[in-house]
């Protein structure tokens, strides 16, 4: 039987982290969630998620620095999102941090999950 990848969802509302969680589980994958930016950075070092999907704007941590932090010391892919910062200007607001893909709230969880799949099957 194949493993299913595990995907860390961070995001300080309850309802995307359920949105997420919910539409990813319903297709095969494991997911484990984080509510702020520490715990993020703590759960990719204890669970090594296969894949990051981060909110931008997190208490704790700023999304910028959760991601060049996981970039830089778990070297896994990442998928930001964001209610606040527009496709146009994220490459702005994230500096020289590579970023696998972006997507702008509300989410198109479709578009997501294609992306997903790139990511993880090359």
């Amino acid at each position: 039987m194949k493993k299913k990848n595990l995907i860390l969802i961070v995001d300080d509302e309850a309802e995307i982290r359920l949105l997420l969680k919910e539409f990813l589980e319903k297709n095969d994958f494991d997911v484990i969630v984080a509510e702020d930016g520490q715990q993020a950075i703590k759960l990719a070092g204890e669970c090594s998620p296969d894949l990051v999907i981060t909110d931008m704007l997190l208490p704790k941590e700023h999304g910028v620095v959760v991601m060049q932090t996981i970039k830089d010391n778990y070297f896994l892919p990442i998928i930001a999102i964001s209610g606040i910062y527009k496709k146009n200007e994220i490459e702005d607001k994230i500096g020289d941090v590579y970023i696998d893909g972006f997507f702008e709230k509300p989410l198109k969880l479709d578009e997501i999950l294609v992306c997903i799949h790139s990511i993880l099957n090359g």
